[in-house]
């Protein structure tokens, strides 16, 4: 080592590695009285800690320079969430409990591998402590060191490599492949049928998820949320991704499986989801509706479903309900909307939240649903009525239109987005007008509300509608625009409501039946 030789010619590797072999109170005292006793090899340390940014004093005695210097260099080496060896914490990225003891107290989560990038390794040294994700981004196979694991910084994009250990939860899907040299590479397990880009997305999925609870304002810590499972692909991973974040969001969950009454097979699948919850330790309520078949069934049922889990979200106290919506839905109800003639607020299709309803998993396409179910090893059923109805025909549609134009699904829900902001400020900007204009008796003056643009004076009426009757339709809508009234005219509305003409200005009369033919989006 250049110790030997003149002081002055250590190099910052060489000085970092006299700091890290004193570590017992012997040893820094030693290094201390070197320090004291050599002028050259003082100065040298000196400059490494200028270098390095530690504050000292000139006129520290050896032993106390050791000290500053030594916390930096251990400060650099820090690779973690970060906490001292062996004691228990909730991680941030994934939410999972991690107990103390041995091994699973490390530099990173072993239920998603990741930690903080605080690595001495980067070069400028200060520069290294970014604070950005570890990601594992892959995986080999290296003679004695085992299973790999590949980590790239999603801040600085600094690239490094540590052996896995025995609990780190390396995606069970994943299997060794022979390849020519020495080392051989861990990949998708043959036959999986995911492709790469699914399968990366995939190991992922729970930080996501996570990431949607909190940016979206989905629910609050201590909230109680009643997850919708009906056991197929879909809601099984919301109610096993949501499990797995639980220490992280916080959210008090519950989880609610119904019967329609349709399939005898429906009561094996709903005792499955409860067998599914109490293994995660989750409590469980089951419905059934008896519903029977005839005409306006998946109307019914959609309105039945939705009643039934409002009412058992009040028999828990829970302020959130949440449903198992992905991308690919999003998709397929823009384009069942817009085959509807749907204008902008039906186009803007699911929101992540309308109260009470919420949709955790609204941006992730199903593929990436199916890799991850997959790769956690999770056991679903699939619905055999989806394939025939109009929605399993939309199904199809949006794959045709995929093969057209790659990314349809993403580009449709993209769009919904994109109208949801505009329909968020159209609606403010409704809400503002309908007041000025309003009478005392809730009655749109005609006059004035025909000098409206005319996409406001269709927002007016919907607004006038909105809470009493279902809301109109857009063909009823487009005919006040052409509309001559005279006193007692009247356009008819669903349910036995109608617009009435009378006094110079527009009213509403609900009729009797309501909300009866509203249509209901809720699962």
């Amino acid at each position: 080592m250049a110790g030997a030789g003149r002081p002055a010619e250590l190099t910052d590797a060489e000085v970092a590695e006299r700091l890290d072999a004193a570590r017992s109170r012997g040893r820094i005292k030693t290094l201390g009285a070197e320090l004291d006793t050599d002028a050259g090899l003082r100065a040298r340390f000196e400059a490494w800690g200028r270098k390095q940014g530690v504050p000292f004093e000139a006129h520290w005695p050896g032993k106390r320079l050791v000290r500053a210097f030594r916390q930096r260099e251990d400060r650099s080496r820090e690779r973690g969430t970060p906490l001292r060896r062996d004691q228990p914490f909730d991680c941030h990225w994934c939410g999972a409990r991690v107990e103390a003891g041995g091994a699973r107290v490390r530099d990173h989560c072993p239920a998603c591998l990741r930690g903080r990038h605080v690595d001495a390794e980067v070069p400028g040294d200060r520069a290294s402590d970014c604070g950005g994700v570890l990601e594992p981004v892959g995986f080999s196979l290296e003679g004695r060191a085992g299973v790999v694991v590949q980590y790239r910084c999603a801040a600085c994009g600094h690239v490094f490599r540590a052996r896995a250990h025995p609990d780190d939860a390396v995606p069970p899907s994943l299997q060794v492949v022979d390849l020519p040299g020495p080392r051989r590479a861990v990949g998708p397990a043959e036959g999986s049928g995911r492709d790469p880009a699914s399968l990366d997305r995939a190991r992922t999925l729970p930080r996501r998820v996570l990431e949607a609870v909190r940016a979206g304002g989905l629910w609050e810590p201590g909230d109680t949320v009643l997850l919708a499972v009906s056991g197929g692909l879909d809601s099984t991973v919301m109610l096993h991704a949501l499990a797995a974040t639980r220490a992280a969001h916080r959210g008090e969950l519950r989880v609610v499986s119904l019967d329609h009454g349709l399939r005898p097979e429906a009561i094996a699948e709903v005792a499955q989801v409860g067998r599914q919850a109490g293994a995660l330790g989750l409590p469980f309520t089951a419905r059934r509706l008896d519903l029977s078949p005839g005409p306006g069934l998946q109307a019914r049922a959609r309105a039945a479903r939705r009643a039934a889990l409002l009412a058992v979200a009040d028999e828990l106290g829970a302020s959130r309900v949440a449903t198992a919506h992905h991308q690919d839905d999003q998709a397929e109800t823009v384009l069942q909307r817009l085959l509807a003639g749907a204008g902008s607020r039906g186009l803007r299709a699911m929101l992540p939240l309308e109260a009470p309803w919420c949709r955790p998993l609204l941006d992730e396409p199903r593929a990436v649903l199916q890799a991850w179910a997959e790769l956690e090893q999770l056991s679903w059923v699939e619905d055999p009525s989806n394939a025939g109805s109009q929605r399993g025909r939309i199904r199809e549609l949006v794959g045709q239109l995929d093969a057209l134009h790659g990314g349809a699904n993403a580009a449709l829900a993209r769009s919904a987005r994109l109208l949801a902001r505009d329909e968020a400020l159209l609606g403010g900007l409704t809400e503002a007008r309908f007041e000025a204009l309003r009478t005392p008796e809730g009655a749109l003056p005609w006059q004035a509300l025909r000098a409206e643009p005319e996409a406001l004076v269709l927002r007016l009426v919907r607004r006038l509608c909105e809470g009493r009757v279902a809301p109109p339709r857009a063909d009823q809508l487009e005919r006040l625009l052409r509309w001559k009234p005279e006193e007692g005219g009247r356009i008819e509305l669903a349910g036995g409501a109608a617009l009435v003409f009378r006094g110079a200005a527009l009213w509403l009369e609900p009729g009797d039946l309501g909300y009866g033919d509203m249509r209901v989006d809720e699962e």
